[in-house]
């Protein structure tokens, strides 16, 4: 009995020390497997980047400052290295350096800023206010995911957001340790210093917009992209992505420098976010109309670049015409062109127009009902001009003539609404710009002259074009360098969007 009692302790005692290895053995192959899985994934399917400059702002941030104007609230992002930045809003100018303005000494935060909300100069002693030293914190990109695998299916497409490995590399010689920045590699390399061929090759990860598929003649000309001689539209959702403000109602400013709307007669009330017309009751001016008083440029609040008029623009606005109102006029002036909507209201027996420089182009038999809300959004961009009523399209008209234009150093925009026999308030304006390609340089690739792009290239440029390093400066993405598609922005949370 006591050697079956041995047998079964045992025996016990083996089971138990079986199973306390075989869950440390199924812990450790399922951390394995988790691992290796991790791996593969970032491997072949999805991986993680952070966007490091503001070349494609305002889309994607880089390293930036998070900025709330002073003078009229509007919050908006600038640059790390930006010290002045101008509002896109209201054009004022807010201090956003990280050295103090009193002595040129760098800002000392109080680590985290965002939550001590305390900075001062190590030098001058001053302590720096919060509402002042909130706009000079860095803050860091954007972090994204990358669909690796999307492009195994898919043949990439014009204005995709796209992740590469950056065409250039930075090289350093392994014989003096010369280092070669931005260089194109090509076998038989020598060292300027040295002679050398033996070098260290650094790759980088690059993030921009597809414009140019293989096989095509790509040119920029006044800021759109022209492909075989033939513009190219963005589809919607990319374009309401890139249209960038240029003025919001709902924030005005303290201190207006210029007159921000010039009316044409006394029939116009001009409040701080408002503007009313009243005409019915002025027998002397039927017809008044109100301009937006500002320059329209390429301007951004990412950083100021240059202040180059630009053509493609946009307004919007909430109306609601009294009865007994006639009709309002919208006018987009570009260049020598004038594009002109008149909205009837169903108080008069008119059909709806929109005309080029005083031709007729379309007719409509719209109206705007008296005493109700309407939203109204007129555009001109990519040589389509558009009317939306209550996010209804009404007139579209394609004023593409199938000709390439000739190259001009700006554009000269213009925007005017008001009405005739009309009263009405005008609220929640809002103008917008569309991107606007640059040339950057007189020898940028597909600037001044149409560039062939060859059968496995493609060419990218950064949304925020007056500061981008992409296809201009180094010409063609080669199609394996294509790392994937980006699809999403995870980081910070306030960010938090499928990129378009």
């Amino acid at each position: 009995m006591a050697n079956i009692k041995e047998k079964q302790t045992t025996s016990t005692a083996d089971d138990k020390g079986k199973k306390r290895k075989g869950k440390l053995r199924e812990n450790i192959e399922s951390i394995a497997i988790a691992i290796a899985l991790a791996f593969a994934i970032r491997y072949f399917v999805i991986e993680a980047f952070k966007i490091p400059t503001g070349s494609m702002a305002p889309t994607l941030l880089g390293e930036h400052k998070d900025v709330k104007c002073p003078n009229c609230g509007w919050f908006f992002y600038a640059d790390r290295n930006t010290e002045i930045a101008l509002c896109p809003n209201c054009q004022a100018e807010t201090n956003i350096s990280m050295y103090c303005s009193a002595c040129n000494d760098r800002i000392r935060y109080n680590w985290p800023a965002w939550l001590w909300r305390k900075g001062t100069c190590p030098k001058c002693q001053i302590t720096i206010p919060w509402s002042d030293l909130s706009n000079r914190v860095l803050h860091g990109g954007n972090r994204i995911l990358v669909n690796k695998f999307w492009y195994k299916f898919k043949n990439p497409e014009r204005w995709d957001v796209m992740v590469f490995i950056y065409p250039l590399y930075d090289l350093t010689c392994k014989g003096c340790y010369t280092q070669l920045p931005d260089t194109e590699w090509s076998e038989g390399l020598r060292c300027p210093r040295c002679g050398s061929t033996r070098f260290s090759k650094k790759k980088k990860n690059y993030i921009k917009r597809l414009v140019g598929l293989p096989g095509e003649k790509l040119q920029i000309i006044n800021g759109d992209i022209y492909i075989n001689d033939r513009i190219q539209r963005k589809p919607q959702k990319v374009q309401d992505t890139l249209w960038l403000p240029v003025y919001n109602s709902h924030y005005p400013a303290k201190d207006e420098v210029n007159p921000l709307w010039i009316a044409d007669s006394k029939a116009w009330k001009i409040d701080k976010e408002s503007l009313t017309l009243n005409t019915i009751s002025d027998g002397n001016s039927p017809v008044s109309m109100v301009t937006f008083g500002r320059k329209i440029s390429d301007q951004n609040g990412y950083n100021r670049g240059s202040n180059s008029e630009m053509g493609d623009i946009k307004i919007s606005f909430d109306v609601t015409p009294s009865k007994g109102s006639h009709y309002l006029e919208l006018a987009l002036e570009r260049n020598q062109d004038v594009f002109t909507a008149i909205i009837p209201t169903s108080d008069v027996d008119k059909k709806g127009r929109l005309t080029k420089s005083g031709n007729v182009v379309l007719e409509k038999d719209i109206h705007l009902q008296t005493g109700q809300k309407h939203t109204i959004e007129f555009s001109h961009v990519d040589r389509i001009v558009s009317l939306r009523i209550d996010d209804k399209e009404v007139f579209s008209f394609d004023n593409d003539d199938g000709t390439v234009p000739a190259p001009r150093p700006f554009d000269v925009s213009r925007i005017h609404f008001g009405g005739g026999h009309v009263h009405a308030t005008f609220e929640n304006i809002k103008i917008f710009h569309d991107i606007y390609y640059t040339n950057l340089s007189p020898d940028a690739w597909g600037t001044e002259q149409p560039i062939q792009l060859g059968e496995k290239d493609y060419f990218m440029l950064g949304d925020n074009s007056r500061n981008s390093n992409d296809s201009r400066v180094w010409k063609f993405v080669p199609e394996e360098n294509i790392v994937g598609k980006a699809f999403f922005v995870f980081w910070p949370l306030d960010t938090i969007e499928f990129i378009k």
